[in-house]
């Protein structure tokens, strides 16, 4: 697989793979998320920490179940936000995380799709989308994953936010190019906070402190800032050449950024390391899990 290059009470694996899909006729047509219902319900105590995870769990290359289980591991968090999921493991993910979470379904991608989950005690969910273009800048030529996003307000506190999880393109520069200058403007264009977390196959590389061309394009004009991890971690493991090393050392392609009042939300970033986590196995993901943390003001 490609890539380029704390409070760590616990230590958690995240990937960033572009499969290679074939257009369907309804490629074009708004795309409308599959929502889930929560089973149960059980309010939560007034608090304006907000805490999400991000994880890429290498879909095809995974034990469903052994990602489940380390999911149900990874508790504590108010948002759950995955990618590289197949249509028949929304249901088991979601359950992993227990009965006070909602999901909300990606239905691009093929096999390789996005989820949000969130706890439904909490928050309340006013509207979720998939985005296939944001003005004339594409997000989704038909092959690949659209930008997934929920809009939520918190049951308590009243304030309202997004958070949106991406995949971004792999193999198609000109395509993630395209689809971080279209990103960017749509966080110009919310009224609320916005939190943008997910593979966004950016490629940084920790040396260089450069990535690829759609790094420089969503960080433009201010718009977006990156939550740069407390440590700078590998969050992928790539090793084609099978010699048993990671062909991208010291390199990134999971990060989480913040638009509009998220980012006075003292946001902090850290990447979750699990022992043994790199090199993964077939069970595994071989992406290391993200986590950001928030206060709301």
């Amino acid at each position: 697989m490609w890539k380029f290059g704390g409070w760590i009470l616990f230590v958690v694996a995240l990937v960033g793979c572009d499969s290679a899909t074939k257009p369907t006729p309804d490629a074009d047509r708004p795309v409308q998320p599959v929502v889930e219902q929560p089973t149960a319900s059980n309010p939560s105590a007034k608090t304006g920490a907000i805490s999400i995870l991000a994880w890429n769990v290498e879909s095809g290359g995974n034990y469903p179940e052994v990602i489940a289980k380390q999911l149900g591991e990874m508790s504590g968090y108010d948002v759950y936000c995955l990618s590289e999921v197949a249509d028949e493991n929304f249901d088991r993910y979601t359950a992993a995380l227990g009965p006070k979470f909602q999901s909300v379904n990606g239905r691009t991608g093929r096999n390789d799709r996005l989820q949000i989950s969130f706890d439904s005690d909490r928050f309340e969910l006013l509207e979720t989308k998939e985005l296939m273009e944001h003005r004339d800048f594409t997000l989704n030529n038909g092959t690949h994953r659209s930008p997934l996003y929920v809009r939520l307000e918190d049951k308590v506190i009243g304030i309202q936010f997004i958070v949106m999880t991406n995949h971004l393109a792999r193999g198609n520069a000109e395509l993630r190019k395209q689809q971080a200058i279209g990103l960017r403007e749509w966080a110009r264009d919310q009224n609320v906070g916005v939190i943008n977390i997910g593979d966004f196959n950016m490629d940084y590389d920790f040396h260089t402190e450069r990535g690829n061309d759609a790094f420089p394009e969503i960080l433009r004009d201010n718009i977006f800032s990156w939550v740069k991890p407390v440590d700078l971690i590998d969050t992928n493991w790539s090793d084609n050449d099978g010699d048993g090393n990671d062909n991208y050392p010291e390199s990134m392609l999971d990060f989480a950024l913040v638009a509009g009042p998220a980012k006075d939300w003292n946001p902090v970033c850290r990447v979750i390391v699990r022992e043994n986590d790199f090199p993964d196995d077939k069970t595994t993901s071989d992406h290391r899990p993200i986590e950001l943390r928030l206060t709301v003001k």
